[in-house]
């Protein structure tokens, strides 16, 4: 019999990810912070679905799961990077960017896994214009309770909140330069600078487009801290179908990360 060179030949079901995370640590009760590629793990019976039924599954009624809901385009032009956009269209971005929706804004830079988790009954959202969260869960309310529009991903945020509760990361086939958590060891380190951004929001007198301050985040640094992490042995290393996962304490890396910055960045 001849195989196609597309054909699916390993499945990985919804038991088979719930057996791996709780082989590997994550337990009832957690708070985790789930940052993720579908794509990283092979095929998945069920796609995005399939994914989040487990994680919510393993936490129990008892924990939380927290996705970052970015949404980059709605952000200063001057600043985008991945790719630039010429300047004589800074104002036309400006003026024509819709508003941010908890619901029709578009997310999909995130995954479609955190896209999963927003369209579930129960999900909380925040309002950021750029750098919402949404979670489901015990404390999913007390997270997404407070944002703050100027340094959105500070102590005054949902990343704070969930320093405060000893939140874990779990990284889904994807990266330490994914890692948003790792971006509140920026705020804290006071070692970047300070910059002015802007997002369209909605107003009581309509869309507008409202500037706050930030931080000039450099996520290029999060590979060499995921070094130090696993140097010390403060990461949880396993597969899941293809995808590699890593699993730590957020404080832990959070502590450790503005250790580093302090040391490293003038």
């Amino acid at each position: 019999m001849t195989l196609l060179s597309n054909e699916i030949r390993a499945v990985i079901t919804r038991q088979q990810i719930i057996d791996q995370l709780r082989a590997n640590g994550i337990t009832e009760g957690m708070t985790l912070m789930v940052h993720s590629s579908l794509r990283a793990f092979g095929y998945v019976c069920g796609g995005a679905q399939t994914v989040v039924d487990a994680l919510l599954e393993v936490v129990g009624y008892e924990g939380t799961i927290v996705v970052p809901m970015q949404s980059p385009d709605n952000s200063e032009p001057a600043y985008w990077q991945n790719p630039p956009i010429a300047i004589n269209l800074f104002d036309v971005v400006r003026k024509s960017h819709p508003s941010f929706h908890v619901n029709h804004s578009d997310v999909s830079k995130m995954g479609i896994i955190s896209e999963s988790i927003r369209r579930r009954e129960g999900s909380v959202m925040t309002h950021h214009p750029s750098a919402a969260f949404c979670a489901m869960g015990k404390y999913a309310r007390f997270i997404c309770r407070h944002h703050d529009l100027d340094f959105p991903l500070g102590k005054e945020s949902p990343l704070g909140a969930c320093y405060d509760l000893k939140a874990q990361v779990l990284l889904l086939g994807v990266g330490y330069d994914s890692c948003t958590a790792l971006h509140l060891a920026e705020s804290i380190s006071s070692k970047r600078a300070v910059i002015l951004q802007g997002g369209a929001v909605e107003s009581s007198g309509g869309r507008i487009w409202q500037k706050y301050l930030d931080i000039d985040y450099d996520s290029d640094d999060f590979k060499h801290i995921g070094l130090v992490l696993e140097h010390k042995n403060l990461v949880k290393n396993f597969m899941i179908g293809k995808a590699q996962v890593k699993f730590f304490e957020m404080q832990v890396a959070v502590d450790e990360a503005v250790a580093w910055i302090k040391e490293r960045v003038v």
